[in-house]
């Protein structure tokens, strides 16, 4: 009886460990530029690659990429410990906010294109 109880406990966590896979690998879902943004839809979830050119202040910075400029907001736990400096081309995914007269993004995620993955701490060579 015990055998029975431990192979039906091992089939059980390997369910549960195929259920808490994710993909990991790029997403390139509703890529768009800056120009492309006016017609996006408010609320609407886009990818966008560019650089970030300047800190407005806040959490608010200027991001551009080779069609335009665009306001981006980015809250201090969506950078995740990556340094970014205006030369860096970057990938941000976030959500469209139409306002009165302006257009801005609310990012909810940031990446380096073409970086090796960062963890949090320890010892990166540069």
């Amino acid at each position: 009886m015990n055998k029975a109880k431990v192979i039906g406990l091992v089939a059980l966590m390997s369910v549960s460990s195929f259920a808490m896979a994710a993909y990991t690998g790029p997403q390139e879902q509703n890529k768009v530029s800056v120009a492309q943004l006016n017609d996006v839809a408010d609320d609407q979830w886009v990818t966008l690659e560019g650089k970030l050119v300047k800190h407005l202040g806040g959490e608010n910075y200027s991001f551009r990429d080779d069609s335009g400029e665009v306001e981006v907001e980015v809250d201090g736990d969506v950078w995740r410990g990556v340094e970014v400096g205006p030369n860096d081309l970057i990938r941000i995914r976030g959500e469209v906010d139409h306002s009165w007269n302006k257009t801005e993004v609310e990012v909810e995620h940031l990446e380096k294109v073409g970086a090796a993955p960062q963890s949090k701490g320890g010892f990166i060579a540069k």
